[in-house]
């Protein structure tokens, strides 16, 4: 199983309702959170408006995503930042799919 870092703090309903901490590692328990479980705290959730976990993954992963990121970004015509993180450019990226459908 990935490794997966909590970004805001929450209480996972699904296990007990175990309290997370920002910095903490998910899970963190003997539990087995499943696909859509984790798909579900890694995007922004529909009433808090933010993610609860994200991936972690080594410096050169995250340099590679951004790239190709910012590749699809830029043949959308989308503009962004430079120094822009990883989690914005991902923000970013959905909202432009997101526009492109309608």
């Amino acid at each position: 199983m990935a490794e997966y870092k909590v970004i805001n703090s929450f209480y996972d309903k699904e296990d007990n309702d175990t309290h997370y901490n920002v910095g903490d590692i998910y899970p963190k328990t003997d539990a087995k959170p499943s696909k859509e479980r984790i798909e579900k705290l890694s995007k922004k959730h529909p009433e808090h408006k933010v993610a609860f976990i994200e991936k972690v993954i080594s410096d050169d992963a995250e340099e590679t995503e951004k790239e190709a990121i910012k590749a699809e970004l830029e043949s959308m015509g989308v503009s962004y930042h430079p120094n822009t993180g990883l989690e914005k450019l991902r923000e970013k990226l959905e909202e432009a799919k997101i526009e492109n459908k309608e």
